[in-house]
């Protein structure tokens, strides 16, 4: 190759100078270089040093080439590995070589690309390493003295945070048990902080007002404090104070739009204002605002109160409208064995819009009345899917005493609900599933037999796409011409098979068979309950059907053709084709 060529490949030799045999000036690697080509006998390119002259032949051991450090060999050595030697023939640096007459965009991706893969090796080097710091020290005696907030919450009350985060250093510093605020026992060790600290997080965000993805925790040593005690220092972001959304509602054979505002953290101490308003086919109007706010500093329990109307259009089966006004009081805890809600109630009830062709015995119920009642409901879901359940089950209670002051003199009865749900595959390993959903309202009056039958809103009403397939809404019971009259008494059962359509085993479209039964009647004060037990649930209803079903979240959509096997004349019966959307099905 030409050393005088204008594309000759860069070169990068070590030069060795005999400072004792010359006082000239030492001539630098740089200068050497670029004088190479004019006094090619200076410097024997086989041996790889300078010559002091053409015939000094002594040799002496060449120094080491100084090299500034690499990123990479302070990382290493930071890690306690020996540093990197960079080897000046290595294959890598002939690469370099090569690359630098190549076009200068392709170069610059290259040394990008080559930087990156050497930055992610010293990443996950010091990952591992500190992976093993901490595993090696998991069982080393250390113990939480204390949280700071750095910074302190803007608009969340010390006090609050004081009492919310108090358990988790001091098993006695809460009177509450302990499943009200899931803190486990002091932490002892370094592996105990982990997980006391992943609890904390958890708990916290459950209150919903702080951003958990922007929360940051780190520890130190305690200021004072002995050698064993660290201090945990929370960063926590609040959420925005104001969430509006507005959005549309399908389900129970009807579709909306509603809109929701939101106040967060109202006073400081997790409080909650909503206000939702709402309209629909068959809901005209709806509207409720409310409070919610925990108690003793826990989001597992909790204290509300909410003013409510709405206006239900009712023609479709009963030939009226009603319209609800009324309040609320209720105290939710969360159990570690479910979920019991305490409520009052006050509520007025009126029977309007009647239609022209609407039956006597609904123009006799049209009478306002109010309702002043107290219902306690436990509630207990351990379903993977509200939607398809694989496993798990429901089950949900509901009693209420309904004749406290205030209440209008037919009023006064006692009402218990039960739902229940059971979902499993077909057997082990199948993507075959079913489910067994039960539904039972028993309302027993216990006001004077000569007032007269229940009224109209307190009672139960029975069929549809989305209860007993097969019968129209409120097909089900006693009726008066077009209308349906409910019942004080009801129960339904309906087995469910999913199965994937063939070799579409993970489309969201499936196969449904189900079998559905059950019956709606009144509760006749004459009789002993065990006799109107019995009337319950002898000839039941009884229908078959097949179909599709479709889940689309937050709703499940489905397409049935239904057919009737048993029923009663004069019940309204919905032969054929149906359409079902909503969450929940029997």
């Amino acid at each position: 190759m030409d050393p005088n060529a204008e594309d000759r490949s860069p070169s990068v030799e070590v030069v060795e100078i005999d400072v004792e045999a010359r006082s000239e000036p030492i001539v630098n690697s740089e200068k050497y270089s670029d004088s190479q080509a004019a006094s090619p006998s200076a410097v024997d390119p086989t041996r790889g040093r300078a010559s002091t002259g053409p015939n000094d032949n002594d040799q002496h051991n060449s120094p080491p080439a100084f090299q500034a450090p690499m990123a990479s060999s302070i990382f290493r050595t930071a890690l306690g590995q020996p540093p990197l030697v960079q080897t000046i023939n290595s294959p890598l640096h002939s690469e370099r070589s090569e690359r630098r007459n190549e076009d200068p965009e392709k170069l610059k991706q290259w040394q990008e690309e080559e930087f990156q893969r050497r930055l992610r090796g010293e990443y996950e080097q010091a990952q591992r390493r500190v992976g093993e710091v901490v595993s090696e020290n998991m069982d080393r005696l250390l113990r939480l003295s204390s949280i700071r907030l750095s910074p302190p919450p803007k608009t969340t009350r010390p006090g609050f945070l004081n009492s919310a985060l108090s358990p988790f250093i001091s098993s006695s510093s809460s009177f509450l048990p302990s499943f009200f605020h899931r803190a486990p026992p002091p932490p002892q060790n370094l592996h105990e902080i982990l997980l006391s600290t992943k609890s904390l997080v958890t708990y916290l965000n459950e209150f919903g007002i702080y951003d958990m993805d922007r929360v940051g925790v780190r520890f130190e040593t305690k200021r004072g404090g002995d050698p064993d005690e660290i201090e945990m220092v929370l960063s926590l972001k609040e959420k925005g104070r104001l969430f509006l959304k507005a959005g549309t509602e399908v389900g129970g054979g009807e579709g909306g739009g509603n809109v929701t505002a939101r106040i967060r953290n109202i006073f400081g101490g997790g409080e909650s204002l909503e206000g939702n308003a709402s309209i629909g086919t068959k809901t005209k109007s709806a509207y409720q605002a409310s409070l919610t706010t925990p108690l003793f500093a826990s989001p597992l329990l909790s204290f509300g109160i909410s003013g409510f109307s709405l206006d239900r259009d009712n023609s479709a089966f009963a030939s009226h409208r009603e319209r609800t006004q009324g309040a609320r009081v209720k105290l939710s805890g969360i159990f570690p064995w479910g979920t019991h809600d305490l409520q009052y109630e006050l509520v007025n009830r009126a029977i309007e819009h009647l239609t022209p062709n609407a039956s006597v015995s609904v123009r006799e119920l049209a009478i306002p009345s109010t309702k002043s009642s107290i219902s306690h409901t436990w509630t207990s879901d351990t379903r993977d899917d509200l939607w398809m359940g694989t496993k798990g089950r429901l089950l949900k209670f509901t009693h209420e005493y309904a004749g406290l002051p205030g209440s209008s003199e037919k009023a006064h009865f006692f009402k218990s609900t039960t739902m229940s749900q059971l979902s499993r595959a077909l057997y082990s390993g199948s993507n075959i599933h079913y489910s067994i959903t039960s539904l039972t309202t028993l309302l027993m009056p216990l006001y004077r037999r000569q007032l007269g039958s229940t009224y109209l809103p307190d009672r139960t009403y029975l069929g549809g796409p989305n209860s007993i397939r097969g019968w129209a809404v409120g097909g089900l019971g006693r009726r008066d011409g077009p209308d349906s009259l409910g019942g004080d008494l009801s129960w339904a059962l309906g087995l469910s098979v999913f199965s994937p359509i063939p070799k579409k085993d993970h489309w969201p479209l499936k196969l449904h068979a189900f079998i559905n039964g059950g019956k709606v009647a009144a509760y006749d004060q004459a009789r002993s309950f065990t006799d109107n037990m019995t009337k319950l649930y002898n000839s039941p209803n009884l229908s078959v059907g097949l179909g599709l079903m479709y889940r689309l979240e937050p709703i499940r959509i489905e397409v049935n053709f239904s057919m009737p096997l048993i029923g009663r004349k004069g019940e309204r019966t919905s032969r054929g084709l149906g359409v079902g959307v909503g969450i929940e099905f029997l």
